[in-house]
């Protein structure tokens, strides 16, 4: 990885290792660096409003150099040694994405879709993880490989894979319920984070004989520390530093400064000051081989864990969908699935209102919903709250066709209910689970029944405790 300036992150000295007193005095100049930079960016962008710089900004040359990397970033994109770009030029995608997206979560969060909040966050997580995958605009950073010059792919990938994981069984919520698809997202993300991992750690095994495939001399000029702050607010302040020695280094004709691209966790360097034998990657000159045995072996046991639970999470999962409550003969296959997810309207529409056809048992056969079926029914179809059971009578049976009628209520705070085939013999009463809603009609408050199941009462007998609305 090329060696930087202007980082105020960063501090470069001559000494190998370091005591703790001289660690505890880089945490407090760190924090002071990062206090003084409010400062700089207030009046920074004050000069911009203004029209001219007459207003010294800075008070340090690590602030002056830090204003200038980052300006450099912004209009140009990350450079190697020789000045060629390492991708695009940074765009502004991703902050409209961001926007976007946070417009999408607030919105369904407000409205109280929990499901539409946690697929948008996925869903915009999985877009940008992707975008730098694919446009490289920026040096990424990996578990096992730190930064380097394929850093920005793979861990745009990682972080997409892992955003689509966690978005998809959103999507099932029709099917699965509420907490059914919270469960499966659960369990898609472990089981994705696990397997990146893996992958992660068994690519990184030959790292030296397919990425950093040459040897060569170079002079340790000095080492750099980076810090980086973890603390998580109200929580003790969690500083963590990163060494690694800097490199001076002629490559085919070329001058390189560089560091690890996998820095040490700690401190301490692993070097002397003077000549070295660093592996490099001939592709990539800048790119500089660290190994480290303790990642390693952390990634290996923290993938293991997250495949291991949603192994766990699985065997849970397909247990409860087992044991819970069904529509009775509702037929949901997998051509089902597709039209609910992915059909029209009125596709969807006619799907749902059809998966009450499958209750239809032979003559003189019955069977028993109990409060558990209903309760399972409500949290399929999104219901909450008090529901009540009526055994409604029918005004009338009106055929939209051939294979449709619909259901007309005496009782006109239900709305009529649409079924496939023919009406005959079906009798002037029906059974029907239902919620209450308001809505003012004429400047009137009126009271109304949203039917979530219902049911033929020649087929099915309700054993439970609810009981019709008393309004």
């Amino acid at each position: 990885m090329r060696f930087e300036d202007g980082r105020i992150d960063q501090f470069v000295s001559s000494d190998k290792t370091i005591s703790e007193q001289e660690k505890k005095n880089l945490i407090w100049e760190y924090t002071q660096r990062c206090r003084g930079m409010a400062t700089v960016a207030y009046k920074y962008f004050k000069n911009e409003l203004k029209g001219d710089d007459s207003e010294e900004i800075f008070t340090e040359d690590e602030q002056r150099a830090f204003m200038a990397r980052s300006q450099d970033l912004a209009q140009n994109g990350y450079q190697d040694a020789a000045g060629s770009k390492d991708g695009k030029k940074p765009s502004f995608v991703p902050l409209i994405i961001v926007i976007l997206a946070f417009a999408v979560i607030i919105g369904a969060a407000i409205s109280g879709n929990m499901l539409a909040a946690f697929g948008a966050f996925f869903l915009v997580f999985s877009a940008l993880g992707f975008y730098s995958a694919f446009t490289r605009n920026s040096r990424g950073s990996t578990f096992y490989g730190g930064t380097n010059s394929g850093s920005s792919k793979s861990a745009g990938l990682s972080l997409g894979i892992i955003g689509l994981a966690g978005a998809i069984p959103l999507f099932f919520e029709k099917l699965l319920g509420v907490s059914g698809a919270f469960f499966l997202m659960v369990i898609c993300v472990f089981a994705a984070v696990g397997l990146m991992m893996l992958v992660g750690f068994i690519a990184s095994l030959d790292l030296k004989g397919r990425k950093y495939k040459e040897e060569i001399s170079a002079e340790c000029v000095g080492y750099s520390r980076v810090l980086e702050d973890r603390s998580n607010s109200g929580r003790r302040r969690g500083i963590y530093f990163r060494t690694s020695p800097i490199f001076e280094y002629t490559y085919q004709g070329r001058e390189y400064r560089g560091i690890y691209d996998r820095m040490i966790d700690g401190v301490n360097a692993d070097l002397n000051m003077g000549p070295v034998s660093i592996r490099i990657d001939p592709d990539h000159p800048e790119d500089i081989y660290h190994s480290s045995r303790p990642v390693l072996a952390k990634g290996l046991i923290v993938g293991l864990i997250c495949i291991v639970l949603a192994g766990v999470l699985s065997f849970v999962f397909v247990t409860q969908q087992r044991n819970a409550p069904k529509m009775p003969g509702a037929n949901i296959g997998p051509k089902t699935i597709f039209s609910m997810l992915f059909g029209s309207e009125d596709q969807q529409q006619n799907i749902m209102e059809s998966l009450g056809e499958g209750l239809k048992m032979p003559a003189g056969k019955s069977s028993e919903i109990t409060d558990e079926v209903v309760e399972h029914m409500a949290e399929q179809y999104g219901e909450s709250g008090e529901w009540y059971y009526e055994l409604a009578t029918v005004e009338r049976y009106d055929e939209v066709d051939e294979k449709n009628f619909n259901i007309v209520f005496e009782d006109h705070a239900f709305p009529q209910v649409g079924k496939k085939g023919k009406p005959d013999g079906l009798g002037d009463k029906w059974i029907v689970f239902y919620t209450l809603y308001e809505y003012e009609s004429n400047g009137e408050k009126k009271t109304g029944k949203a039917i979530f199941f219902d049911a033929n009462p020649k087929e099915y007998t309700y054993t439970g405790t609810h009981k019709a609305y008393e309004g």
